[in-house]
């Protein structure tokens, strides 16, 4: 996508992008939440550049390359204007990421995901096999904020840090249809923050056809087959962080999946509708925090997943889940997709917190570890 001669002023859109403290609120929700989404629409709104934007087939990608460009042409690197703030010329290409992320998800009416403390804990303690289909990972919306909650967080290393306060707020997905229906562009932006401040980002592409690619050749193809193992011969963080997004979308496809819709955001709006100007003015400052999503997940841990009484000298620990294609039909010749949730063994000898995830090798040929 090219802008060409069309040029837009960026500048207060810009400003009003930059998200610094989240104030607990998901990531999409914040920014937001202080202008910038008004800020740009009132920048772009209507023009060539919004509608390109909008189509069906424009990826975050395609939205930052011409962000890009329309900011070198506005401000050339080396003549940025002392009326920006130095943390935007400093992380251009960081904002611009932040910037178009959040542009698609509200261009696309995103949903935020929220996983209940009960599945976090189950998924980071299971295993995907690598032969399951990718197109059994089915995304619900085109564009949506998986927000990662203390369990999922605290078992998923932030790649290049060694900050153990550097976590990931949540991750951008976006599924994203090609021109000519032959697949589509599958976008993850793991959103990274230390304690509430956002602390940067890490940004995973990869092309998904309609054909039987597993998961295991969407990750190599993806990441890079490098990315399978790190030095120690441990799954690299960010080869983990994507695996625990996909067993997600895969429990969300499984029958029994349990998910409840909220509508928090939409039905304080209509709200402000029947009210007076005092209250609605009051109101509507609550209703900037507020957001529509899901949250997906048992309330509780399974009563199977919390305790087991086998191997009597055995320290707690958990006997690892996973998802796997099961044989089924006549004569075992179809597959369906189950989940064998994760047991912890002895958890009534536990004082404290449960034992946290430990690292697994993957094997190439079954699984991958969270």
């Amino acid at each position: 996508m090219r802008s060409d001669n069309e040029m837009i002023d960026v500048g207060r859109a810009m400003q009003c992008s930059i998200v610094g403290l989240l104030h607990g609120k998901p990531f999409p929700v914040q920014f937001r939440r202080q202008g910038a989404i008004d800020a740009w629409q009132g920048a772009v709104g209507g023009s060539a550049i919004w509608t390109r934007w909008v189509q069906p087939h424009a990826t975050c990608g395609d939205i930052m390359r011409e962000l890009l460009w329309q900011l070198e042409q506005e401000w050339p690197l080396a003549g940025w204007p002392t009326s920006v703030t130095a943390p935007v010329t400093a992380n251009r290409n960081i904002l611009a990421a932040a910037v178009s992320a959040n542009l698609k998800y509200h261009l696309n009416k995103g949903v935020v995901i929220d996983a209940t403390p009960a599945l976090e804990t189950l998924l980071s303690h299971s295993d995907v096999d690598l032969s399951v289909p990718m197109s059994m990972v089915g995304l619900p919306y085109a564009s949506q904020y998986l927000r990662f909650g203390p369990a999922a967080s605290g078992s998923l290393k932030v790649p290049g840090s060694s900050d153990r306060d550097v976590v990931f707020d949540g991750v951008f997905c976006f599924a994203t249809p090609s021109a000519a229906g032959d697949g589509y562009m599958l976008e993850l932006l793991f959103i990274c923050k230390r304690h509430d401040c956002v602390n940067g980002h890490v940004l995973v592409l990869g092309i998904t056809d309609r054909d039987d690619t597993t998961v295991a050749a969407w990750l190599d193809r993806a990441l890079g087959p490098e990315a399978n193992h790190s030095a120690e011969g441990y799954p690299h963080p960010i080869y983990a962080a994507v695996s625990y997004v996909v067993k997600l979308f895969l429990y969300m496809g499984l029958k029994q999946a349990r998910v409840v819709e909220h509508r928090d955001h939409d039905i304080a709006v209509r709200r402000l509708a029947g009210l007076g100007e005092r209250k609605r003015a009051k109101l509507a400052q609550r209703t900037g925090a507020l957001y529509n999503g899901i949250v997906v997940g048992p309330e509780r841990l399974p009563t199977g997943a919390g305790s087991h009484g086998t191997g009597g000298g055995v320290a707690p620990h958990w006997r690892r889940g996973h998802f796997r294609m099961q044989p089924c039909g006549p004569r075992n010749l179809d597959r369906k997709l189950i989940f064998v949730a994760p047991v912890l063994i002895h958890a009534d000898r536990l004082a404290g917190e449960t034992p946290a995830p430990r690292s697994y090798r993957a094997r190439a040929d079954r699984r991958v570890a969270a």
